[in-house]
């Protein structure tokens, strides 16, 4: 068993509940299988143990005392909400369209601190002008070391950025939406997926327009949204916004998607290559 990326006590609300386990369909093709969350979502050598233990211990133990309050229609606190805001940041990060993200805005990350090293070794040639030759060669160095990162993408930059501090503004602004958590009977369960947290890229979190959605387990789903004429707590959803929720899960899902049901209409949504949302009214 490999590290997990997506976190097996999240994954437990989604198991089927006869058998205890999770069905699981992969995007873009027919394969469908059932198994235990503990053989789902992990990959062996994902990061260092020291990340591995300060997720379990910082992260996922207090957000799972948050997660089993929603399971289980609790009131849920101001403190409570800043608890999953931080986890679900990390959950943004953590997961393997993350470490994608990062690569994709690798360059300009490493514009800044390059730039940020050739700025400080022309500070210290202008003011140590008889150690010219040695910073020269550490401006060399650093010529290579840049090459070497743009041919293979540092992984220890992703390490960093995974957790809630590098991302304050982010933390910030979520606890601070109007939170409602839309629940179901299970005659139309809600899904996840290898990449739950859903937003519109487009629009970003910080919007007025701007919308979360989040599955919390497979009978109740977070949406989060600015509107201020709402009333936060726990809401029966239509069956259409059930499917609403699944489309964006889909949308946003790397490679795999977990649900508590073998559905045939699982797999003929997960082969679309386009699926069409809606914002929430």
């Amino acid at each position: 068993m490999g590290q997990h990326y997506v976190p097996q006590y999240y994954l437990n609300g989604f198991i089927d509940s006869t058998t205890s386990s999770i069905w699981v369909y992969e995007k873009g093709s027919d394969r469908v299988f059932s198994t235990t969350v503990g053989q789902v979502a992990n990959e062996n050598n994902y990061w260092p143990q020291d990340i591995e233990q300060s997720l379990a211990n910082n992260i996922e133990a207090p957000g799972n005392v948050v997660l089993k309050k929603i399971r289980n229609r609790q009131f849920v606190t101001p403190s409570d909400k800043e608890i999953l805001a931080k986890y679900m940041v990390t959950m943004l990060m953590r997961v393997p369209k993350g470490l994608d993200r990062m690569k994709e805005h690798a360059p300009a990350v490493l514009n800044d601190v390059f730039r940020e090293f050739e700025t400080a070794i022309e500070q210290l040639t202008k003011r140590y002008p008889e150690k010219a030759p040695i910073l020269q060669k550490r401006r060399e160095q650093l010529k290579r070391l840049r090459i070497g990162y743009e041919s293979e993408f540092p992984r220890e930059i992703w390490y960093r950025s995974i957790f809630p501090d590098k991302h304050p503004r982010l933390v910030e602004l979520l606890p601070d939406m109007t939170w409602i958590f839309y629940t179901t009977d299970k005659k139309q369960p809600l899904l996840t997926s290898d990449n739950p947290f859903f937003f519109f890229e487009s629009l970003g979190v910080g919007r007025p327009e701007s919308e979360v959605s989040f599955p919390i387990s497979s009978d109740v789903a977070l949406w989060a949204t600015w509107r201020t004429d709402l009333k936060e707590g726990f809401v029966p959803a239509k069956d259409s916004l059930i499917r609403e929720f699944n489309r964006r899960t889909v949308s946003i899902a790397k490679r795999h998607l977990f649900y508590s049901r073998n559905e045939k209409w699982v797999v003929s949504l997960a082969n679309k290559k386009a699926v069409r949302l809606n914002g929430i009214v």
